[in-house]
């Protein structure tokens, strides 16, 4: 693997952090049942996509 294609490896795990990391902090601000269950899932979609990320390397 090339150092510009673990770059890019590098960058797309940084921005699954931090938009992780947003979606965390979102969820601990909100009182509605329904949009907790949104986050619930953009998580387990988020993580998902990492999960198959790993699986192609």
């Amino acid at each position: 693997m090339s150092s510009k294609e673990l770059l890019y490896i590098e960058d797309f795990l940084g921005h699954e952090e931090y938009f992780l990391q947003h979606l965390c902090e979102t969820k601990e601000c909100l009182d509605d049942e329904k949009l907790e269950k949104l986050i619930n899932k953009l998580e387990k979609k988020n993580q998902d996509l990492v999960n198959k990320f790993f699986g192609l390397l």
